[in-house]
């Protein structure tokens, strides 16, 4: 028995149609999405200028993962 379900089209509708929730949505998005960059930023900035942090394996690590983090939560277009 094989599947015989096709899926031709995918329509997206959004999370609301209302344009005042669709501007309050985008607002909090944005600001979530700020939070997020700069915080990560802080973090490998703070530990990159801190030679003696920089030595242990766990800010080592701790700054990549931000740095990751950072990279992967911004928009990226692939064509």
């Amino acid at each position: 028995m094989q599947n015989q379900s096709f899926i031709t089209e995918f329509i997206f509708v959004g999370l609301s149609q209302d344009p005042t929730l669709q501007k309050i949505v985008f607002v909090v998005f944005l600001l979530v999405y700020i939070a997020t960059t700069v915080c990560n930023m802080l973090i490998v900035v703070t530990i990159l200028c801190s030679p003696p942090l920089l030595g242990s394996h766990m800010y080592f690590f701790l700054a990549v993962l931000s740095f990751v983090d950072a990279c992967f939560s911004s928009p990226s277009h692939q064509n």
